[in-house]
């Protein structure tokens, strides 16, 4: 699921997908919460260092 933020400029987030975030944050809760995340993504925790593709463009026009 993409995140935005809630007041995104010029941007109008629906109920829909606010419901959306929020299934999503609790499911994670509740993988937190049973160990599932841990069992799932062990190996995420054993790295130095991890890339995910993000990338963040800085310019002075």
């Amino acid at each position: 699921m993409k995140c935005v933020p809630m007041t995104w400029p010029g941007r109008r987030v629906g109920a829909a997908q606010q419901a959306g975030q929020a299934d999503g944050l609790t499911r994670l809760a509740d993988d937190l919460t049973t160990g599932r995340w841990h069992r799932r993504c062990a190996e995420l925790l054993t790295l130095d260092t991890i890339d995910v593709g993000y990338r963040l463009l800085v310019s002075d026009v």
